[in-house]
């Protein structure tokens, strides 16, 4: 299974247009795609009677002023949250709202990254969290289209091993930089995200060799550092301004 790329440097919007607007709503959803994003990259936590919403933080407290943990409220809770501003109040949206808009742009690729992670207190619940995402991706019909991601291995080996090798897997190299790392993640990853020495060339070179899709984040905002990574080999580039980042990569004719 390959992702359905159709330019030389794939732009994924970090949770939407986080430039333009508030991170992870459909608004930021909404205005990615509007720039010309080819994917969206968002966060699912679960609440505590079992939906699944999409925040990046375990609580409320930097995007609504509310320091209550997601885990402990229900999604009636959660949706009493305002993550825009006093005049323009926004709710946060379930993944099933992603995915439904997915199904509306037929283009649009998703980065789903799984925030419940297998610790421990939290084991029931990581598994539950993943168990319920690989039944919606799969019952939208949306597998040759979406990566699952987590900085967590052993959520990502789960999902390997119980579903038969069978969905797109993001992690990030090298790979100390995720938990619970117990398989060689060369083994199962499709693509890895470059963290800590960004530069180091070497890093995509031990990607490309074993057959994993070397992407960068959003520390690469200047047209230098675009230029770097693509040389480099690296296909996708999740940013927090899709709009510049995709001017940028015009120029460089690594977009029409």
């Amino acid at each position: 299974m390959k992702l359905p790329y159709r330019y030389p440097m794939t732009v994924a919007a970090h949770r939407g247009d986080s430039y333009c607007c508030y991170e992870n709503t459909i608004e930021a959803f909404e205005a990615a795609i509007a720039t010309g994003s080819d994917m969206i990259e968002t966060d699912v936590r679960m609440t505590k009677d079992g939906y699944l919403i999409l925040i990046h933080d375990d609580t409320g407290k930097r995007v609504a002023a509310d320091e209550r943990k997601i885990a402990d409220l229900t999604l009636e809770e959660v949706r009493k949250f305002n993550v825009g501003s006093e005049f323009h109040p926004l709710s946060i949206p379930m993944l099933e709202d992603l995915l439904l808009l997915a199904v509306k742009h037929p283009a649009l690729m998703l980065n789903i990254e799984l925030k419940e992670y297998y610790e421990p207190g939290n084991e029931a619940r990581c598994k539950e969290c993943t168990d319920k995402v690989v039944a919606l991706v799969r019952q939208y019909g949306l597998e040759d289209r979406i990566v699952l991601n987590s900085f967590d291995a052993w959520v990502l080996q789960y999902i390997d091993d119980t579903y038969g090798h069978s969905f797109m897997l993001h992690g990030f190299y090298p790979y100390e930089g995720m938990r619970r790392v117990d398989r060689n993640p060369d083994e199962y990853l499709y693509c890895a995200c470059i963290w800590g020495n960004i530069k180091e060339k070497a890093h995509y070179d031990h990607l490309l060799q074993v057959g994993i899709e070397p992407w960068i984040g959003a520390s690469f905002t200047s047209t230098d550092m675009l230029d770097m990574a693509c040389r480099y080999g690296a296909v996708l580039v999740t940013t927090n301004h899709p709009g510049d980042t995709i001017e940028r990569l015009k120029g460089l004719g690594k977009r029409a």
